[in-house]
Order: C-alpha cells, then sequence, then structure tokens
C-alpha cells in the first residue's frame, strides 16, 4: 500500500525540522560561555605567507574581542568564504585562541576544508589534519585549489571526557566595557555573516548558527591566505578588500 504525502505537507515537515535543527543549535551557542576581552594578538605574518591575496571577515575596531568556551567533543566550527576564483588556491589560513588545549589528553581536534553548498554548510571534504590549538595565532598550510565558495572547519575533541579548555576568539559586536558598539559604528548591522556553528559529530546542523552577541554576529578571528593565477593592480586590490572587511 502506497501513501501519498501532499506537497504542501513534506515542505511543511522540511521547514520545521529545519527551524528545530537552528532553535537547537542556538540554544547550544546560548549555554556556551562567553566573556569580553581586550585585543592584544596583532601580528604581521601576512608577509611571511607569501599570499597574492588575503581574506578575513572580522573587525576588531574597538579592542574588545568575545572569548568563547565550554566546547563538547564533536562540536563543529566553521568560517564560510568566498573565493576569489580563477583556479585559486587556499594556501593557508590563520586562527586565533585565546586558550591552548593541552597535549597528551585526547584534545587533539580536527581542521579540515570543505566545499560549501548552497546553505553554506561544508559537504564535500577537500582536505583535513590534525589541530591541537595553542594560545594566540595558529598557522594552518593547505596548499589545495579551492571551488568559488568553501568553508574552513574546526572540530573539538576530547576523548577522555574531559571538558576541551581551549578557548575561541570572535570579534565583539556589541558595546564592550569601554566605547560604542562595534555593529553599526564600524560596520553596517546587516552584513553578511560567515561564522556558523555547524552541530556535533552525531548531529551535524545546516544550516549553522550564527554566534550572536545580542546585537550582531560575531566573526571568527580567523584570517585566509590565498594565490591566484592573476594579478591585481593597486585600485582594483582596494576594492577587492573592501568586500571582505
Amino acid at each position: 500500500m502506497r501513501f501519498r504525502v501532499p506537497l504542501f505537507a513534506a515542505v511543511s515537515f522540511a521547514f520545521a525540522l529545519a527551524l528545530g535543527l537552528i532553535v537547537v543549535g542556538s540554544a547550544r551557542v546560548s549555554a556556551l560561555e562567553r566573556a569580553a576581552a581586550p585585543f592584544d594578538g596583532e601580528h604581521d605574518a601576512w608577509s611571511a605567507g607569501g599570499a597574492s591575496a588575503s581574506i578575513s571577515y572580522y573587525n576588531i575596531c574597538t579592542g574588545w574581542i568575545w572569548v568563547w568556551s565550554g566546547w563538547e567533543d564533536g562540536d563543529r566550527l566553521g568560517l564560510q568564504v568566498d573565493s576569489f576564483g580563477f583556479g585559486c588556491y587556499l594556501l593557508s589560513n590563520f586562527a586565533y585562541f585565546v586558550s591552548a588545549a593541552p597535549s597528551g589528553y585526547g584534545f587533539t581536534g580536527t581542521a579540515g576544508v570543505h566545499v560549501a553548498d548552497s546553505n553554506d554548510c561544508p559537504v564535500g571534504t577537500l582536505a583535513t589534519q590534525p589541530f591541537l590549538p595553542i594560545t594566540g595565532w595558529n598557522l594552518l598550510t593547505w596548499g589545495i585549489p579551492t571551488p568559488g565558495s568553501f568553508v574552513l572547519t574546526y572540530d573539538f575533541a576530547s576523548t577522555q571526557g574531559l571538558p576541551n579548555p581551549a578557548a575561541i576568539a570572535t570579534e565583539h559586536p556589541a558595546a564592550g566595557p569601554t566605547g560604542p558598539a562595534a555593529c553599526g559604528t564600524c560596520y553596517p548591522t546587516n552584513r553578511t555573516n560567515h561564522s556558523f556553528y555547524f552541530g556535533n559529530g552525531t548531529s551535524p546542523q545546516c544550516p549553522g548558527s550564527p554566534l550572536n552577541d545580542g546585537l550582531c554576529d560575531a566573526q571568527f578571528l580567523w584570517e585566509v591566505h590565498m594565490a591566484c593565477p592573476f594579478s591585481v593592480d593597486e585600485s582594483s586590490w582596494g576594492q577587492i578588500k573592501g568586500l571582505y572587511r
């Protein structure tokens, strides 16, 4: 015996399922520990990277960042990146962690590069590598060709029942202990979000949940090095940088 499900019912179910995942993901993000901290991690590593182009989506004009902790085993974070295309290569990326995870306790997670689907979710895997974050800027090297849109991910690990002590940084859109709110002052309130929580390894989530601080979505302090087979003159390079700041 066959049963037919009306189209509107199937669509309604799919919408409800997606909404449920978003609500669950948002609740998980809300359960994380979040603390404001001044940012003192400036670096000049771009010059050493040899990249022909660099991409970052965060803005720390007020000098404050959010410190996110309380991550569980299998939690996945991701940064969706719009590549320059035309056969560009991902050379490397930097990720800023406020506190490290010690070795020898099962905290070595996995960093990955994935094809992004239409919902900015990681699908096809392009490359992975073990990753145990250190305090400050972490450099990950890749050297792989990328599609027009891809996602950099980090999966937290904790194999001995201990909480993962690593804490990751985002910008601070809301007003910090000093100064005005960054969102609406340093950048528009309607800018596109690129930083997501994609659920847990046993319960992946798509679309991902943003890390919203009550005012705007916060972007990870991640920076991306690209190499492209075309030159960029000074005027057009300025325009390109304006797209990602």
